[in-house]
């Protein structure tokens, strides 16, 4: 009983660890659209340009998304 438990979670953390591989390789990708601004990061010394180009977006829709690796 303990054997195969144990089979069981080495299966689903070869698996869990095939997906992460997967997934990163899709985020690590950085192409955006042609009709998309490129991506960037958002850190102190731009902060200020970003500030006035989301403000002059006034009329269009903003989304800003924010990851944390916590």
């Amino acid at each position: 009983m303990k054997k195969r438990r144990n089979i069981i979670i080495v299966i689903i953390s070869g698996l869990s660890i095939a997906a992460l591989a997967v997934a990163s390789s899709h985020l690590r990708n950085h192409e955006t659209p042609a009709t998309q601004d490129a991506l960037s990061d958002l850190n102190p010394r731009m902060l200020e340009a970003f500030k006035d180009r989301f403000n002059r977006a006034a009329d269009q829709p903003r989304i800003i998304l924010l990851f944390s690796p916590t």
